[in-house]
């Protein structure tokens, strides 16, 4: 039996025509490991000072050459050799923000956060695999509440209580035992500054949405990010990330939760 952390952020809620969730699974044991390994790499081969700062899209270089830069590569070179070992997995949900509404009357009630927690359970819940276990753990964000003692912390309870339900009923299709335990035992929120693992979810991702909102086409695309999508997609045998790819890949996963499909 296997014990993931899945370490998942969000982006572009307002802007772009897609909207994504993206997250990092990663066997418990090695989480640290691997931000040990990135950090250590970045000091002896890099020169960089430590600690190293807050990594995200939004902050990748202008240009494809420096520190910072190489850095930005290496996490990336680091995500893939875990993922060789069958260690690390990605995965990206990309929605149309035209098509698909938080606010829905009739299926989230009005309520934002139910149909933006429906969009995390989109992407993590056909993931659970029978006899694992999952520790959850979301960027930390500011909801938009829906009743005066709304919080976090309720809205992500009610998520791990969704996941294992929804995983029960799945399961139970192909399984007539009373004794499978629920999957998901912890969804924490985690500040994205301090955890390393949220933020190459958070570059992977920004790395898809900039190919499927056709950033790259822009007259002053940021030359860092060009290249550090063009890094990615080399892995691949692709030119670019505006692709989808099967359920179940585990190599870089692209799930286009297209709802005119599930309506």
């Amino acid at each position: 039996m296997h014990s993931y952390k899945v370490y998942c952020d969000e982006s572009r809620q307002d802007v772009g025509k897609y909207m994504l969730l993206g997250g990092i699974w990663i066997r418990k044991e090695k989480g640290w490991q691997f931000v040990n390994d990135f950090e250590n790499y970045c000091r002896d081969h890099i020169g960089l000072p430590q600690p190293l700062m807050h990594m995200k899209w939004g902050k990748v270089p202008t240009t494809a050459s420096g520190k910072y830069y190489e850095a930005y590569k290496y996490l990336v070179d680091l995500y893939f050799s875990y993922n060789n070992n069958n260690d690390m997995f990605f995965r990206a949900l990309v929605t149309d923000r035209a098509k698909y509404d938080c606010k829905h009357p009739v299926y989230y009630g009005g309520d934002y956060e139910s149909g933006f927690y429906n969009l995390y359970c989109q992407l993590i819940l056909y993931w659970l695999e029978k006899g694992c276990q999952y520790h959850i753990r979301p960027a930390q964000r500011p909801i938009k509440k829906a009743f005066e003692d709304d919080r976090e912390s309720l809205r992500l309870e009610a998520l791990k209580d969704k996941l294992n339900h929804r995983f029960a009923q799945r399961i139970s299709r192909s399984y007539k035992s009373s004794r499978l335990l629920p999957p998901v035992l912890t969804v924490e929120p985690r500040p994205a500054k301090e955890r390393r693992i949220i933020q190459i979810a958070d570059i992977l991702m920004g790395a898809v949405g900039y190919s499927w909102n056709k950033e790259h086409l822009r007259s002053n695309a940021r030359k860092g990010k060009l290249a550090l999508v063009k890094h990615i997609a080399s892995y691949l045998k692709r030119e670019d990330l505006c692709f989808e790819t099967d359920w179940r890949d585990r190599r870089f996963n692209i799930f286009h939760f297209d709802t005119d499909k599930t309506k």
